[in-house]
């Protein structure tokens, strides 16, 4: 069958003319006053890196020393070729140490290694490992040397000593000397009973809480007196070895000095108690003559002798006797 479609009529709406368009009657709130927002904009930010100048080096530290702390300025500096490695380097040098580049050519090939091998030679030892052997051996704290600086130097003077050695034998070996090398025997004794089982890193920690503990962390202070006394051109150097000679052997015979005037002064009253005053003899006192008084004495001794003799042959006659034989 067919089908049959039923359409509704359309109501037409009111037209609009032609070429005219429908007002926009939407609310726009206008604020004349408010500027525009402004794009925001980042500042951009210039990163310059400054090159950092190598340590002057004139030869008075180890020469090893210094070309580890040089690899690693080099790296942070970016100084990759080895042109820019002799210029800095070369620039490093001073005193003795700038004399090495006197008769080197910095512009081949191997310069840097060259200069490496140059101060090597003037300021390294023959025999660089027999030597840091010894002095690893005979190494003791000293008096203004706190224990990690102890510990530090131990560390280099083994490395450039055995560079090849397993950390099990570096570490027994700095264990030994850090213990024996100490300064204070408080320490070292402290240390043999209650760190035997420890390695070298943790004795050196419970080395550095008894010295803090006791006190005994900070170095000592020397003190050193220095004589600023003006001195004339004519004075010779030894005058002031014997003026200390001279005040030392006073110092020292003073107590013998003092033993000597005691003991004078403890005899004199002793005689003057043991001896009565009855019997002190006085010593006469022997003037002597005056003048012609010998002469005087000697006339009335020959007068008087003369006297006696004519006495003596007046009043008893002389008689002889004669030895009579034997019968």
């Amino acid at each position: 069958m067919p089908m049959h479609t039923m359409s509704q009529p359309t109501v037409p709406g009111p037209t609009l003319p032609e070429g005219k368009l429908q007002p926009d009657t939407s609310p726009i709130g206008v604020h004349p006053s408010t500027p525009p927002a402004p794009v925001g904009t980042q500042p951009q930010v210039v990163l310059v890196k400054q090159f950092q100048p190598p340590k002057p080096y004139t030869g008075a530290s180890s020469w090893k020393g210094y070309r580890e702390y040089f690899e690693r300025l080099a790296a942070v500096n970016g100084w990759t070729t080895v042109e820019q490695k002799v210029e800095q380097l070369a620039l490093a040098l001073e005193g003795p140490a700038i004399e090495v580049l006197r008769h080197l050519d910095t512009s081949q090939p191997q310069a840097y290694n060259v200069i490496w091998e140059a101060l090597a030679h003037r300021f390294g030892s023959l025999d660089g490992a027999r030597e840091a052997m010894r002095r690893f051996d005979s190494r003791r704290q000293e008096d203004n040397e706190t224990i990690p600086d102890f510990e530090q130097a131990l560390r280099t003077l083994h490395r450039e000593a055995w560079p090849t050695a397993t950390p099990e034998q570096r570490d027994a070996a700095l264990k030994r000397r850090f213990e024996d090398g100490l300064l204070l025997t408080e320490v070292i004794q402290f240390l043999r009973l209650h760190a035997r089982d420890l390695d070298f890193q943790a004795t050196v920690i419970k080395a550095r809480q008894f010295a803090d503990a006791t006190g005994q962390s900070k170095p000592k202070k020397r003190v050193n007196f220095i004589d600023n006394r003006p001195r004339s051109p004519a004075q010779p150097e030894w005058e002031p070895l014997l003026h200390g000679f001279r005040d030392m052997m006073a110092e020292a015979l003073q107590p013998l000095q003092r033993a000597l005037r005691s003991q004078d002064q403890g005899s004199a009253p002793r005689s003057t108690a043991s001896t009565p005053p009855q019997s002190r003899t006085a010593t006469p006192q022997l003037n002597p003559p005056p003048r012609g008084a010998w002469q005087n004495q000697s006339q009335r001794n020959g007068q008087g002798s003369r006297a006696g003799n004519a006495n003596q042959s007046a009043g008893t006659p002389r008689t002889f006797s004669q030895p009579q034989g034997r019968g």
